[in-house]
C-alpha cells in the first residue's frame, strides 16, 4: 500500500500513525514517501508535478525494480494526497484506491459548485477518478470544516466502480475520522479483501479470453502467434502513454 500523507503532514507523522495504528491491525507492506519540499525532501518549492514525479518514482521501483505485481498494490490517498493518487490510478494499473477526505479539485475548496475544472486548476481529481477501472473506497467527514462532504460524495458519482460502498463518517471533521468511525480498520480489511477478491477475478477472466483465443486460433487450424502474449505480458502497468 503506497501512501500518500495531508499537506499538513509529513513523513515522520505519517509513520507515526501507521505504527501507531494502522499497521497494528491491518496486514499490509506499507510504503511511505515524501513530497519534494516537504519534511527533510527540501531544496524545492512543493508543485503539483513534483508531487506526481515523486508518486510514480514509488510506483516503478516497486513494479520495476522489486518486481512487486501493479495487481498487488493498493493506493491510499489523505486529503491533498489523494491527488498524487488518482494521478497514478489513472495512469498505471493497480488493485484499489483508497481516498480518506479527498478533494475534488484545489480550486473547488474554495468554489465547490464548479461546473468545469479551469485549465489552471491543481489535482483536477474529479476528471481523473472516471478512469479507474479498479475497484475506489472513499472515507470522508460530514462534518469536514477543511474539504466539504460534497467532495466525496461527488467522486464517488463520478467512479466506474462503484463495487465498495463509501464511509460518510457522522460528526467527523477533516482530522479526526478515526475517533469517531470506530469501525474504520475494519472497514478498511473488508476494502482490501474486497480488492484481492476483484482482482482474483479479473485475472480469471482474462485467462479464460487467452482460452478462448487460444481455441479459436486451434479451430481455424491457425497456429496462435505468441508474439501476441509477449506484447501483452511486456506492459502490464501503464494504462496511458500520452
Amino acid at each position: 500500500m503506497i501512501f500518500s500523507h495531508g499537506n499538513a503532514e509529513d513523513i515522520y507523522l505519517v509513520q507515526s500513525w501507521l505504527q501507531s495504528y494502522f499497521l497494528k491491525h491491518v496486514n499490509v507492506n506499507a510504503v511511505v514517501y515524501e513530497y519534494t519540499g516537504y519534511g527533510e525532501a527540501n531544496g524545492k518549492i512543493p508543485q503539483e508535478q513534483s508531487l506526481y514525479d515523486d508518486i510514480e518514482a514509488v510506483y516503478l521501483y516497486l513494479t520495476e525494480t522489486l518486481n512487486t505485481p501493479a495487481d498487488q498494490i493498493i493506493l491510499f490517498g489523505r486529503s491533498i494526497g489523494s491527488g498524487p493518487s488518482c494521478f497514478l490510478a489513472e495512469k498505471y494499473h493497480v488493485a484499489g484506491v483508497m481516498l480518506h477526505s479527498p478533494v475534488m479539485s484545489i480550486l473547488r475548496v474554495v468554489f465547490t459548485n464548479l461546473r468545469w475544472t479551469l485549465w489552471f486548476d491543481k489535482f483536477p481529481n474529479i476528471d481523473r477518478i472516471k478512469h479507474f477501472d479498479c475497484p475506489v473506497y472513499i472515507v470522508h467527514g460530514h462534518r469536514d470544516e477543511i474539504v466539504h462532504i460534497s467532495h466525496a460524495q461527488r467522486l464517488w458519482q463520478n467512479c466506474e466502480n462503484k463495487s465498495f460502498e463509501p464511509y460518510f463518517v457522522e460528526l467527523a471533521g477533516h482530522n479526526n475520522i478515526e475517533k469517531f468511525a470506530k469501525d474504520y480498520l475494519q472497514r478498511v480489511k473488508l476494502f482490501i479483501e474486497h480488492v484481492d477478491q476483484w482482482v482474483e477475478e479479473k485475472n480469471q477472466r482474462l485467462l479464460d479470453e487467452l482460452d478462448d483465443e487460444h481455441h479459436m486460433a486451434w479451430d481455424s487450424d491457425q497456429q496462435p502467434d505468441p508474439r501476441t502474449y509477449l506484447e501483452d505480458s511486456t506492459e502490464p502497468f501503464v494504462k496511458n502513454h500520452q
